[in-house]
């Protein structure tokens, strides 16, 4: 699910503003639009929460096991700093 959000990981899309087309676990969870789907579909934002960050991690797993050691040092997510 990486692949669609993002905590500061390397390798995500979606819509950011001004740093690149990506968009952060924090930015998903505040989305106004994803928001009225959550809401739809009966899903909490803690639940959501820990379905991407569950996902983000085991993306970012899988990748670091596919990239050199310098790409992986670059790769980390906005919890990660506190």
């Amino acid at each position: 699910m990486i692949a669609l959000f993002s905590s500061e990981y390397c390798c995500s899309a979606g819509a950011t503003a001004g740093k690149n087309n990506e968009l952060t676990i924090t930015e998903a969870l505040r989305d106004p639009l994803i928001a009225i789907v959550m809401r739809a579909d009966g899903v909490t934002s803690e639940e959501f929460k820990q379905l991407l960050e569950a996902t983000a991690r085991e993306l970012k797993a899988n990748l670091a096991s596919h990239q050199p050691e310098e790409r992986r040092r670059d790769c980390r997510n906005d919890t990660e700093d506190g």
